[in-house]
Formats: C-alpha cells, structure tokens, sequence
C-alpha cells in the first residue's frame, strides 16, 4: 500500500507539473488607445496573451507609463514590453523577433481654421511646432525631418495634450496613429477643431525584447512560435477585428 501511495503521488507531481503554465512578467505600456489601457486591457495586451498561451506561457503584465518600459528593457530589469516600433534606434537596443504584433498607420493632424501649407509629409520645413509624446517613436522619416531641422518637436506627456494644444493653435501639428485619433478626437470634442492632414508612416509595432535579461533570446523565440500559431488558427484575426 505504501508502495502504492508512492507511486500515486508521484504521478500527481508529475502532472501538476505538466499542466502548471509557466509564467514570464512584462512591462506593458499604460496609455495607447486602443493598443493598450492603464487597466492591463488592449489590443497589444490580448495578442500577446494569446501568443504565450498558445505555446504553454502564461503572460502577466506590469503596467507603467511607456518611458519606463523601454528603461526597463534596456536595464534588464523586465524581459519584454510593448509596444515597440521598429525603427533603427529600437533595433540597437533592443531584440525585436520574427513576428510583429501589428501595422500602426500614424498620421499628421492639423487645426482646422489654420491648416499647414504642406500636403504631405515630404512639404513640411520651416521648423514646424510637431506635438509628440515623450518617449515615443515615429518613424524613421519623422527622425530625419528633426534632423535636417524642417521640423521641431514639441514634447508632452500625452497624446490629449498634444490635441489640446493644436485645437487652441498651439503647435502646427501632432502625430497620431489612425485607430487612436479616431477615439480621441471624439471623446475631446475636437471634431469642428482637429482635422486628418496626411499619413507620417505605417509602422511594424513590437513586442520588444531585453538583450540584459538572460531570458530574453529564450522568450522572443517562444513568442514567435506563438504568433505563428495564433495567425494559423484564425486567433489572432478575431482579435484584430474586434478592435
């Protein structure tokens, strides 16, 4: 009988074991809507959860203001966060694996009564006033405008500051990506103010990877094997286009 309770419990140990999911913490962004909420709630949020599920990862987030989550990744301090772009500052710094989490379309926004005079991205110069949150990428095209100093950035802390300031002439223009000024021109009542200039860039967005962590090489193999499952099941899709 002893024998007999020895091997039972063995048994159980073993697949206690096997169903137990493992576990990997990351730092989420807190402010991107939809992509990503202050509640852990998101578009990012639930492709990512999903990925790790589908390979036997239990993803569990942290959630802080963007600007920390690239300073944890680059300390090493969290394995992953999101969301990432894929310019080349990011490249360096972080791993950016196989499988992106989506295409962001950014677009350039302007006041309505005092629109600019450029039609396109390429027309802007004279240092025009750009809105931008701190911390955040937009592009490559948009770095190299800064550069060639036909744009200034203006620097806040929020995507609603940055649209408050155009509505009152502020700044002559701020940088949004479509799915996000769609809900918060509306929900600020901005509609008659702010109005779609013309597109910035379409961005691939990440989540991104620590080259400190020693786990992070381990976890954006994982996550890209998740993805590929997600996309092959039709997971992935239903989540897209419930956002």
């Amino acid at each position: 009988m002893k024998l007999f309770r020895k091997i039972l419990f063995g048994i159980l140990f073993i697949v206690e074991i096997s169903v137990s999911a493992e576990v990997v913490t990351i730092a989420a962004e807190d402010d991107w809507i939809p992509y990503a909420r202050e509640d852990g709630t998101g578009l990012s949020n639930d492709i990512v959860k999903a990925a790790f599920k589908s390979v036997g990862v239990e993803a569990k987030y942290k959630i802080f203001p963007y600007s920390r989550v690239l300073h944890y990744l680059e300390s090493g301090e969290y394995v992953a966060g999101f969301n990432v772009p894929a310019d080349a500052s990011s490249r360096k710094k972080f791993i950016l694996g196989k499988e992106k989490l989506f295409d962001a379309v950014s677009a350039y926004y302007e006041n309505i009564t005092s629109p600019m005079k450029a039609k396109n991205r390429d027309e802007l110069r004279n240092a025009k006033r750009i809105g931008v949150v701190r911390g955040y990428g937009y592009g490559d095209h948009f770095s190299n405008l800064v550069k060639l100093g036909r744009i200034s950035k203006e620097v806040t802390s929020s995507e609603i500051s940055n649209l408050k300031k155009l509505a009152l002439g502020r700044i002559d223009s701020t940088i949004l990506y479509r799915k996000t000024s769609e809900i918060l021109i509306s929900k600020l009542k901005l509609v008659q103010k702010i109005k779609y200039a013309f597109d910035n860039e379409v961005t691939p967005v990440y989540l991104a990877f620590s080259r400190l962590h020693k786990k992070g090489r381990y976890y954006a193999k994982k996550f890209d094997e998740g993805m590929r499952n997600i996309r092959a099941n039709g997971v992935y899709q239903k989540i897209v286009a419930s956002y």
